[in-house]
């Protein structure tokens, strides 16, 4: 990003390489839209080139990445109030273990399914730091950094949601 903040534009396609997967992979989550995550992974990436003469160099990357990956979010969740969500996950499912047996992938994926649902229905920012946490692998402190807010607080988010989507999760399979 250095290169890129002093005029070399072409590394901009290796970060996109590198990041747009992981990118995907969080907005995906919180929107549960493959579509809609593409848009973000895009809106970022321009953000990223727009406002590259503010990127320090100070600390790691990925951080300064997500914290406008986050803004990027919260934007849209501004301009939308509320965000149609839909299970559209053509261009992200996992292609299947050969090695595991038909039943084994039906559970997997009535889980995946279970806990797509179940995270559509707590809190923006209870997803968000269950996200980050566990699927993006950020520790506590790191997101409290992009949060604005302390570690207790991302600790207790993660800790309430998690809380809430065992509880969801169990009201779904009940069902």
């Amino acid at each position: 990003m250095l290169r890129v903040k002093e005029g070399d534009l072409s590394k901009m396609g290796l970060l996109y390489e590198r990041h747009n997967r992981d990118l995907f992979g969080y907005f995906y989550r919180l929107t549960n839209n493959a579509t809609r995550s593409e848009d973000l992974v895009q809106k970022v990436f321009y953000r990223l080139l727009k406002y590259r003469h503010t990127y320090r160099g100070e600390g790691k990357f990925v951080y300064w990445m997500y914290s406008i990956a986050k803004n990027t979010w919260l934007d849209l969740l501004k301009k939308k109030r509320i965000i149609d969500y839909r299970d559209d996950a053509s261009s992200y499912e996992e292609f299947p273990n050969p090695e595991k047996n038909a039943e084994d992938l039906l559970i997997a994926t009535e889980r995946k399914n279970l806990l797509k649902t179940a995270l559509q229905q707590i809190s923006p920012e209870k997803r968000e730091a269950i996200v980050l946490s566990k699927f993006q692998g950020l520790k506590y402190q790191e997101i409290a950094q992009l949060s604005n807010c302390t570690e207790n607080a991302i600790k207790s988010r993660v800790q309430r949601g998690l809380l809430e989507l065992k509880d969801i999760m169990l009201k779904l399979e009940s069902r």
